[in-house]
């Protein structure tokens, strides 16, 4: 009950900020449909026996004229207050709620440490407020109180009219009504209790149906026929989340079936009283026929509208819980902004670290410094902590034992607008935005994203300004085929544009987490070079598995079970014959061309 409230009154707070004359207009047209119920219980009850009274004499047309047309206004009002309702409230009630709720949890998104996207938990908190919050307002407001309110006033009014022919028989109404309920909200919010076990099912299947519908992966289901395996297997991950709930919900069915019908019998037992009551002259034919037609449902229709909200909130009130949880996660530090150091050395002491919500270590006291404006390579197989490295260095996590040090400085220490000032990064899976060219690497430095200067340069220095030049409209040109008009450049251009991003406010650390991997080992080592070059003045950093690029950096640092297994240049490793000089010897015939290619043949 408590959070009902709780979500109501942040609701209608919202509401009235934003629509105060909207809201008073929905309370009126669900009190006037309430007030319906009621008033034609009157009028049908005054036509019957006005009828009867006309026929007999008793009574003029004309003064029982007035009924008939009181009777037409009654049945027009439900149809001109739905219409308000779902119409006009509705509608824009959506646009408030679905701005107001989509603005806070994006201002929180903004704000949130990385690492809750990747712990199992915290991704079922995120995606569950981010996605049902506003569905839950939807039926909260103005659904579920325009019912209830209609509901309310409905049956107060009813229920005086039942009093009125008899106090007790508010007892043989009410009281199957009260157990009905009772039984009825038990057996609801266990159902989705038991629902929300379900989400990792969900997810299984909806992730693979965004997959299905992306043009993304629509010419990889085409090039390979493999789109009816794939719906196959989206149709099972979908039947076994269906069969599970199905489980649950018929081995509670005879509790479901049992507790709806006890007001259908109460209804026939109360119309048989009423009958008996106008067999013994105490009620009118009129009264009879009003009120038999309340009680064969209406009456416990209007009944149960009362008690909506409190029996089926429970499910949308969840997802409030959800939506508390969601900004109770931890935001990123925000320590004061101190002075930017003047040099930036980086420094891994000790570093422990295992991803949240695992039990194994990625990083195991690991410890490597790179001095200021020099340029390192970090290498090691697939899965050895490199990639893990770069998103500790950008704060992304927080090692669990150790510190690193960026300028003589604990990186905790550097707020996070000071970080986005210090660190250019390109990463592996970079983003491709549907936007201009300017604004892809504009958001490189958002701060200057209207410097035309400076974007122009970040262009130059990520040999990007020569392709972007011959676009339609140059650096206006809108990049991807997601909005008309929008055109497509290849991948190595998009390597440009991701550079160039970096270079955006001649940051002092660049970081290039293998952003080139999809390339040939030659093309990727001469990219490495021309970004060695880049970097000329900043400390670099280069993340790679394949190592003929490590050649062009100052120090090479080796990573092997969670830590720097070796370190120098390339041909101090290479003279050692450690786990370098290996890797690098594996990897020669890559960047040898075979004896056909040659000019000479052979």
């Amino acid at each position: 009950m408590k959070r009902i409230w709780k979500a109501y009154k942040d609701l209608l707070g919202i509401m009235f900020s934003e629509a105060p004359i909207m809201v008073i207009i929905a309370f009126i047209a669900s009190l006037a449909s309430g007030l319906i119920t009621p008033a034609m219980i009157y009028v049908r009850k005054n036509i019957i026996d006005g009828g009867i009274a006309v026929a007999s004499g008793a009574m003029t047309f004309a003064d029982y004229a007035i009924f008939l047309v009181l009777y037409v206004i009654l049945a027009i009002m439900p149809y001109i207050a739905s219409g308000i309702i779902w119409n006009y409230v509705n509608p824009r009630s959506m646009l408030i709620l679905r701005t107001t709720y989509k603005a806070r949890m994006i201002q929180k998104l903004k704000t949130m440490k990385y690492e809750h996207f990747e712990n199992e938990a915290t991704a079922e908190i995120i995606d569950k407020a981010y996605n049902r919050a506003e569905n839950a307002a939807r039926h909260l407001w103005p659904m579920y109180v325009n019912y209830w309110l209609i509901s309310l006033v409905a049956s107060i009014g009813s229920l005086a009219y039942i009093i009125g022919i008899k106090w007790w028989l508010i007892l043989t109404v009410l009281i199957p009504f009260i157990i009905e309920t009772y039984v009825q909200s038990r057996i609801n919010y266990n159902i989705y209790r038991e629902m929300e076990k379900y989400w990792k099912k969900e997810r299984k299947y909806d992730i693979l149906g965004e997959y299905l519908r992306s043009r993304r992966y629509s010419k990889e289901l085409k090039a390979f026929g493999n789109a009816d395996y794939l719906i196959d297997v989206y149709k099972k991950r979908l039947n076994e989340r269906n069969r599970e709930y199905e489980r649950y919900y018929f081995k509670n069915l005879r509790r479901i079936l049992t507790s709806g019908n006890l007001t259908r019998f109460a209804s026939l037992a109360n119309v048989i009283i009423l009958l008996f009551l106008f067999v013994d002259r105490q009620i009118t034919v009129g009264l009879f026929i009003a009120v038999s037609s309340l009680l064969f449902g209406e009456i416990y229709d209007n009944l149960s509208g009362c008690a909506f909200i409190f029996k089926w909130a429970p499910f949308h009130i969840n997802t409030y819980d959800y939506y508390d949880k969601f900004f109770n996660l931890s935001d990123e530090p925000s320590p004061p902004a101190g002075i930017l150091p003047e040099k930036y050395d980086i420094e891994f002491k000790n570093i422990w670290f295992r991803y949240p919500g695992t039990d194994r270590d990625i990083l195991k006291g690991l410890s490597f410094k790179i001095s200021a404006g020099e340029k390192a390579s970090l290498v090691g197989e697939n899965g050895a902590g490199k990639s893990t490295l770069i998103k500790l260095l950008l704060g992304l996590f927080t090692p669990d034992q150790g510190e690193i040090l960026v300028g003589g400085r604990n990186l905790d220490s550097y707020p996070l607008s000071q970080r986005t000032k210090i660190f250019g990064p390109v990463f592996q899976d970079f983003f491709r935005y549907s936007i201009t060219v300017r604004e892809n690497i504009g958001i490189g430095d958002i701060d200057n994203l209207s410097d035309d200067g400076k974007i122009k340069a970040a262009a130059l220095k990520g040999k990007a300004d020569g392709f972007i030049r011959n676009l339609p409209d140059g650096y206006d040109t809108l990049l991807g085929r997601d909005f008309s008009g929008g055109v497509d450049i290849s991948g190595g251009e998009w390597q440009r544009i991701a550079l160039a991003r970096a270079f955006m406010g001649n940051k002092p650390v660049l970081l290039l987490d293998e952003p080139t991997s999809q390339l040939d080992p030659v093309a990727e080592a001469g990219l490495y070079g021309e970004f060695a070059m880049m970097a000329e003045g900043k400390t670099a950093l280069f993340i790679t598995h394949r190592l003929a690029s490590t050649m062009i950096t100052d120090r090479i640092f080796v990573i092997s079970d969670g830590k720097i297994a070796e370190s120098g240049t390339h041909e101090e490793l290479m003279g050692r014959a450690g786990i370098y000089a290996e890797m690098f010897n594996a990897q020669k015939k890559w960047y040898i061309k075979e004896g056909g290619d040659n000019d000479g043949g052979g």
